[in-house]
């Protein structure tokens, strides 16, 4: 599948899978018709792939990538986790999690590489473990894909690179329900007495329901489970829907800023910086919005 399309022209049936992990967002890209390169560092996922995927792979429709995609090429150590693959990582603080890992040298590749490759990918989803913002290093207003959804910290100027880009809008999803509404904080005492009175008292909690969704607390329009419109299963290791399908409304730069800005604060102020588990989801200003998976879309060419 090398040469699969120029640098600058877009291949509308292709997604980047960089941190395939057990490839859970890899079946849902190829559940919706697309191909699928799927990179990940962890030697040992990427052999499970390569059997999950056996028939995909056969058809040219998937290939897996043993590699990093780090901000430049070479070999690097790699911190395996033993306990938990999902903290595997080139950071040691966050691969040796826990206590149990291994060094492994993996090689690696920048994002661009990946693109003159393999094609500019239509859609790119990376989940990296703290390398999120690397993965953005080497790609230009040019060459970067139309969609893109990365894992937030509260450190890394993931949206101020995006903008940088040219991406000029944004979504904001938990990365455990996909849902785009903030949790209430411990020290939001109206918002927790708020939801209290709704639970203990059923008639409160109707009235609450019916106020403008800035007056209600967070868990009213919060729906339990996870956020699938079209019904799709998705397991404990999935990213969920994305591009046009992602929840909630598109932000400007300059509200995706203030919204981020905002909710790191509040991570801050609670001092649970590390339960910030939260993905953004940006479109890019040359990309015509265009529903997922659609035969529209197939058809439409690049």
């Amino acid at each position: 599948m090398t040469g699969m399309g120029s640098a600058n022209r877009v291949d509308r049936d292709l997604v980047f899978d960089i941190g395939l992990h057990n490839g859970d967002d890899a079946a849902y890209y190829l559940d919706l018709g697309y191909r699928v390169i799927g990179v990940e560092a962890n030697p040992l996922l990427t052999s499970q792939c390569t059997l999950r995927f056996e028939n995909e792979i056969r058809q040219a429709r998937m290939k897996v990538i043993n590699a990093g995609v780090l901000k430049e090429s070479g070999e690097f150590t790699f911190y395996r986790n033993l306990r938990e693959a999902g903290w595997s990582s080139f950071q040691p603080e966050k691969g040796n999690k826990g206590g149990e890992w291994e060094e492994l040298k993996i090689p690696c590749v920048t994002t661009q590489q990946l693109i003159a490759e393999h094609g500019k990918p239509f859609f790119m989803k990376v989940d990296i473990e703290g390398a999120d913002l690397q993965a953005l290093h080497s790609i230009t207003p040019a060459t970067a894909p139309a969609y893109v959804s990365l894992e937030l910290d509260c450190v890394d100027p993931i949206l101020e690179r995006l903008i940088e880009l040219g991406y000029s809008a944004f979504k904001f999803v938990n990365g455990k329900t996909y849902w785009p509404t903030p949790p209430i904080f411990d020290h939001q005492v109206g918002w927790r007495l708020l939801r209290k009175a709704g639970r203990l008292a059923p008639f409160l909690r109707n009235g609450i329901g019916r106020l403008p969704q800035r007056l209600r607390p967070n868990s009213e329009y919060d729906p339990p489970g996870k956020y699938s419109p079209a019904g799709y299963p998705f397991g404990p290791y999935s990213s969920g829907p994305f591009g046009e399908q992602a929840a909630g409304s598109w932000l400007t730069c300059a509200a995706a800023l203030r919204w981020f800005g905002a909710l790191k604060n509040n991570y801050r102020r609670d001092a649970k910086e590390n339960a910030c588990w939260w993905d953004v989801h940006a479109r890019h200003s040359s990309s015509t919005p265009i529903v997922f998976g659609s035969l529209a879309e197939k058809s439409s060419g690049s």
